[in-house]
């Protein structure tokens, strides 16, 4: 098992975790609509500059007709994660709040393992299994009790059950799409035309981008998703700084992960967003940290370290 895999997959988690904050501070200042329109332009432009300067030669293959099974696999990926996936995370955070709407992520490895047995043929052995359902119920077990739930805030943007509901659909979206850019990655290289992480992060985030607003042009109504960004600057810079981290560098990192690692694995990595929403929540925010959110992080650990030795310990 590969450690530059690992230390990938936590530098993505941590995008995601950072992210969350300010994305869902927007969300209550502006549509979410609105929102993602900005957050994947902005992600689009992003990547093709990275892309530019960092991988040119590779990201200028994925223009050419060799690299169509990888738009084909990508570009779902892209738009179930990036459209679907993310619309549904964050009505649940602007309801349930970061640190306790991406609880709801840990079902991500589940739908992640399924998803990579149908489509790309990964097992997991059962000292894995065991690591990712010790690591779920670690991470589960901070925000989920029933003071957890009491305690969080009305927002005015609809019940604590839809805000679950939100959660689960989006996290059974990630995971899926995470075992579609493995798709992708291995179709392109059996046809011998391999994608490079760059080019794979482009295609992601700009297939997601143009559906968005091609569905926004068929049903005319562009200036009334525009005509939102003006009732809130603070909601304008909150979304610029969230999409540096999330589509920018966490597409991107979560994009080398899976070229080292099983999809499972990192889905399990990434669901511990939780973890660090906590932790920049208790430095930044200066939110109480609870002996329980202690023992969740010490039993994900654990969980974590099964992940990583399953394979000599099986």
């Amino acid at each position: 098992m590969s450690a530059t895999g690992f230390l990938f997959a936590f530098a993505a988690t941590a995008c995601w975790a950072i992210a969350a904050f300010p994305l869902t501070t927007a969300s209550r200042l502006i549509p979410v609509s609105s929102m993602n329109h900005v957050r994947l332009l902005l992600g689009t432009v992003l990547i093709t500059i990275a892309a530019w300067i960092t991988d040119s030669e590779n990201f200028l293959q994925i223009f050419s007709f060799h690299s169509l099974y990888a738009w084909i696999w990508l570009g779902l990926s892209g738009i179930m994660a990036l459209v679907v996936g993310d619309f549904f995370s964050f009505r649940s955070y602007a309801i349930l709040s970061p640190q306790k709407g991406s609880i709801l992520t840990t079902l991500s490895p589940t739908s992640a393992l399924l998803f990579g047995i149908l489509l790309v043929d990964e097992h997991i052995n059962w000292v894995g299994i065991a690591g990712m359902i010790i690591t779920i119920a670690g991470v589960m077990s901070i925000s989920l009790g029933r003071s957890q739930r009491n305690a969080i805030p009305d927002h005015g943007h609809g019940s604590i059950t839809k805000g679950i509901v939100y959660g689960i659909l989006a996290a059974l979206c990630h995971g899926g799409a995470l075992a579609l850019s493995k798709k992708g990655f291995l179709v392109q290289a059996a046809a011998g035309h391999p994608v490079g992480w760059s080019g794979a992060t482009f295609i992601r985030i700009a297939s997601a981008c143009v559906l968005v607003y091609a569905i926004t042009l068929v049903r005319g109504q562009f200036k009334e998703v525009w005509s939102h960004l003006g009732d809130s600057k603070e909601g304008i810079r909150n979304t610029i700084t969230g999409s540096i981290f999330n589509p920018g560098l966490s597409v991107a990192l979560s994009m080398i992960t899976i070229l080292y690692i099983n999809v499972a694995v990192a889905q399990t990595i990434f669901a511990m967003v939780p973890l660090f929403a906590l932790v920049i929540a208790f430095f930044i925010y200066r939110e109480k940290v609870t002996l329980r959110s202690l023992l969740g992080i010490c039993i994900s650990l654990i969980g974590v370290a099964l992940l990583i030795w399953r394979n000599r310990l099986g």
